[in-house]
C-alpha cells in the first residue's frame, strides 16, 4: 500500500467509519507501503476514538508495515497509545 494506490484504501476505511459496529482493518497481508499508508490509518484510528468507536488492527503490525513504523518514529515511545495501537502488546 503506497501513495499510488492508497485512494481505494482511504474510500474503504471513511465508508467503514460511517458504518456502526467496530471498525478492524486487516494489515497483514501488506507487503510494500510507505508513510502515506501509516497516516491514512493514524488518521483514522484518531477520528474513530474522537466519535467514541472502536477501532483496531485484526493483528499486530509486522513486516514492511512494522519498519515504516520504526523508521518513521511511530514507536519511539513503546507505552504511547500510538505503539499500544499498532503493536497489541507484542515486543517488537
Amino acid at each position: 500500500m503506497t501513495i499510488s494506490s492508497i485512494g481505494e484504501a482511504r474510500d474503504e476505511l471513511g465508508a467503514a467509519l460511517h458504518l456502526d459496529g467496530p471498525v478492524v482493518v486487516d494489515i497483514e497481508s501488506v507487503e510494500e507501503t510507505d508513510l502515506t499508508f501509516v497516516q491514512l490509518i493514524e488518521s483514522a484510528r484518531r477520528k474513530a476514538a474522537e466519535t467514541g468507536r472502536d477501532f483496531r488492527l485484526r493483528h499486530p503490525a509486522g513486516g514492511a508495515v512494522l519498519e515504516v513504523l520504526r523508521r518513521g518514529g511511530f514507536l519511539d515511545d513503546e507505552t504511547s497509545e500510538r505503539a499500544k495501537f499498532w503493536l497489541q502488546g507484542t515486543a517488537q
